[in-house]
């Protein structure tokens, strides 16, 4: 069964893996062997971190404790990882709070007989949890963060899918486009990708070939080309946050991915800016220089945030009120919802004039105002293997 794009036991242990888990132990028959090692051994993350387990065989564990993953289960990394930190080794059982299905912290003493029950399904794990219980060696940490969710049937996939997609949504996500345009289409398409074998940075390629295009468009003059411009430009919105979801759906975040994503992005922007200042150009002198400072204005702005965003730093922001303020409402403008409505607006009533005014005066008040609070990140900058924040 295939869920995100993936088969379920894969997911199951690079989600571990995210949350820590070095090494990894497989229990099946010698049948069920043959077919999953040519599934795992697809997966690079996973080479030389697996032992494998006849249902007879005693794994033998090494640590006082082994981390139990029945493989039907889909689990958000971030809260199997705290969740970890907080269990304690009382000598028993450990579960997490409202309910049993779900990772199990185990002791060395108990992990034999734990095998056996789950090599008999739900009911024979709940028999055997529920033995423990009743002989007090049952232990409920509580479960904080995105809850896991256990897959019964192939019915249940696609909600499980689409709440895995609202789960996977920025804070940083403005509130209108991105909200109620931006992520409604990118998840119907992102769900259609995950079953092919299209890859996050093809996708976002094509995010940059159609801004590219709608740049072109908008530059052009006349409503109808504008609008299939704004169209375009949309739609390649929709694409960078596409390639966001895919690769979190997917385990496919990576270095380049981040840096390839951000750079796409500020091209298409920077294309935009041009080409309308290309099309207001006649109209005198002076509106080269506008888009000139919206150019550098979006340029520097990028380049302060994206710094911040590789630096593997957190931000701080100073105690005064006008600080926590004035950062309050950079992190609202920190996504595109901003350039999208001012881009719309503008060009459905043919004033591309006021979009370039708008930028050359608000992303350089915006950088201004991000160096007065955070200034810069200390030390070089850092490769960081993840998607681009709001995508």
């Amino acid at each position: 069964m295939r869920v995100g794009g993936i088969p379920l036991l894969t997911r199951t242990l690079l989600t571990a893996q995210r949350a820590g888990i070095e090494k990894f132990a497989i229990v099946a028959t010698g049948a069920q062997q043959a077919a999953l090692r040519i599934q795992l051994g697809r997966e690079p993350l996973l080479r030389g971190r697996i032992r494998w387990f006849e249902p007879t065989q005693d794994p033998a564990p090494q640590l006082s404790y082994s981390l139990v993953l029945p493989p039907s289960v889909i689990l958000d990394a971030g809260a199997l990882r705290a969740w970890l930190v907080r269990v304690a080794n009382g000598g028993g059982v450990t579960v997490p709070d409202g309910g049993w299905i779900g990772p199990l912290a185990v002791p060395s003493a108990l992990l034999s007989p734990c095998i056996e029950a789950a090599l008999d399904g739900q009911k024979g794990l709940m028999g055997f949890l529920e033995v423990l219980r009743r002989q007090h060696r049952l232990e409920r940490v509580p479960w904080e963060g995105t809850r896991h969710e256990p897959v019964r049937s192939l019915g249940e996939v696609a909600a499980i899918e689409q709440a895995m997609l609202t789960a996977l949504r920025s804070p940083e996500d403005g509130p209108i486009v991105d909200r109620f345009v931006n992520r409604t289409v990118s998840a119907r398409l992102t769900r259609w990708l995950i079953r092919s074998h299209v890859i996050p940075n093809q996708i976002t390629c094509a995010s940059l070939i159609t801004g590219l295009g709608g740049a072109w468009l908008l530059g052009g003059g006349g409503m109808l080309k504008s609008l299939w411009g704004l169209v375009l430009f949309q739609l390649s919105v929709i694409l960078d946050h596409v390639d966001g979801e895919v690769a979190r759906l997917k385990f496919l975040s990576s270095a380049l991915g981040k840096w390839l994503d951000n750079v796409s992005d500020h091209a298409v922007d920077l294309a935009v800016i041009g080409f309308l200042t290309w099309r207001v150009a006649g109209n005198g002198a002076h509106f080269l220089a506008i888009g000139w400072a919206a150019a550098l204005g979006i340029t520097i702005a990028f380049v302060v945030v994206f710094r911040w965003s590789v630096s593997g730093q957190h931000l701080v922001v100073r105690t005064t009120v006008q600080a926590r303020l004035v950062a309050r409402a950079l992190a609202v403008l920190a996504n595109r919802d901003g350039f999208c409505l001012a881009l719309w607006f503008a060009i459905v009533l043919d004033r591309p004039t006021w979009f370039l005014w708008a930028l050359a005066l608000g992303a350089n008040a915006y950088w201004a105002a991000w160096l007065c609070i955070y200034g810069l990140p200390p030390g070089p900058m850092k490769a960081v293997g993840e998607a681009a924040p709001g995508d």
